[in-house]
């Protein structure tokens, strides 16, 4: 395991002094748009009557960009609510009773996250770059996580139609779980390798993607991977809708505390039992442009 750590930190090392060799950064001579941009995203379901559901799901992103480097800060969440109604009724017969209604309302799903990226070109086909990520998700077992990532990435193709870039990075992760995990390490050093594609289908629509993929150097076990793919289709110069969907896949679950019955239907303690390894959120959007 020890020789499995030192590679994937001389690997990731080299990664990062790579840029540096390159020729000196200059002044992009593409079209890159420079200032603010500030994007919002705003997504919302409800459904009355016999079933009760209220979903909302928001993000915004800003970013500011100078000739030879980048500042993006992006959050947002979603939450969901069911209800439950549950209908007795008391009397002597279908001629005579009384309806007594009780509504249960519970939260059944949510999510926070915020990240923070600046971005440095070395060159044209080089950068370097630091980042902070922070996310909650304790339906998945996640209190609270923070990632510190250092790292460079090489910019593949950039152009009207294409736009693919590949990114690796040391990271240092800070997890506080719901149900911790006997004898596992809560802050772990970690390997990042990831990539980000956008591609013009036509004017008005397009396609993005991107994987990120985080590597536990103290449990080899620990993978993670966060893959997303969204269709953005501009209805106007401010406003689009965009359907996405995103994977979150976890080799090692968080654990839950699971009640433990005997044989006898009696409840005699608690048990820690794994997650599920993968969660699956589609999501429908408008998104306005500023």
């Amino acid at each position: 395991m020890n020789s499995i750590k030192r590679l994937s930190w001389t690997l990731a090392a080299g990664a990062v002094l790579l840029p540096v060799l390159a020729s000196p950064a200059s002044a992009q001579d593409d079209e890159r748009e420079l200032g603010w941009a500030f994007t919002a995203e705003l997504g919302s379901l409800w459904t009355g009557g016999n079933q009760e559901t209220f979903n909302l799901a928001a993000d915004a992103s800003v970013e500011y960009t100078w000739p030879v480097s980048r500042f993006k800060f992006e959050g947002g969440g979603f939450s969901t609510e069911s209800s439950l109604t549950t209908t007795t009724a008391v009397g002597t017969g279908q001629d005579d009773f009384e309806l007594f209604s009780e509504t249960v309302t519970e939260k059944t799903a949510e999510a926070f996250y915020s990240r923070a990226r600046y971005d440095y070109d070395i060159s044209r086909k080089f950068y370097v770059f630091g980042a902070g990520d922070w996310l909650r998700n304790t339906f998945a077992g996640i209190d609270s996580r923070f990632l510190t990532a250092v790292g460079a990435g090489n910019l593949w193709v950039e152009n009207d139609k294409f736009r693919f870039s590949t990114d690796y990075s040391l990271t240092y992760t800070f997890e506080s779980a719901v149900v911790s995990k006997p004898g596992v390490n809560a802050n772990f050093p970690g390997l990042r390798l990831a990539y980000d594609f956008k591609w013009a289908l036509t004017e008005s629509t397009n396609f993005e993607s991107t994987l990120t993929s985080d590597f536990n150097l103290d449990n080899t076990d620990d993978i993670r991977v966060d893959w997303y793919n969204g269709l953005p289709i501009d209805i106007s110069s401010v406003l689009a809708f965009k359907p996405s969907i995103r994977l979150l896949w976890r080799n090692d679950p968080a654990l839950e505390e699971v009640p433990l019955f005997d044989g006898g239907g009696t409840e005699v303690g608690t048990v820690l039992a794994p997650l599920q390894e993968l969660d699956t959120f589609f999501n429908l959007a408008l998104i306005f442009k500023f």
